[in-house]
């Protein structure tokens, strides 16, 4: 299976960005009503079949590449992009 792995870094962001970025990609718990109820959002990571390798670091399955190459783009990250072939 061929894929990619990603590593990038948000060091020239603004901190209120990077936490958006991070939401997006990993996902989060949402709570309400004083804490009586518990949302688990899924980040595009998960619902792309992804892995988080270690801080900063994913892989993704190369057909879903579109899905994040732009998004980090678009908010200023510096990253680098390797393909990998999985057996």
């Amino acid at each position: 299976m061929k894929s990619l792995i990603i590593s990038y870094t948000l060091e020239n962001t603004k901190p209120n960005q990077r936490i958006i970025i991070h939401r997006l990609l990993y996902g989060y718990s949402d709570y309400s009503n004083n804490m009586a109820y518990n949302y688990t959002r899924k980040g595009l990571i998960e619902l792309y079949s992804g892995r988080k390798i270690n801080r900063g670091v994913f892989i993704i399955p190369f057909k879903h590449k579109d899905k994040f190459i732009p998004l980090l783009k678009k908010n200023k990250a510096k990253f680098k992009v390797i393909s990998v072939n999985l057996a």
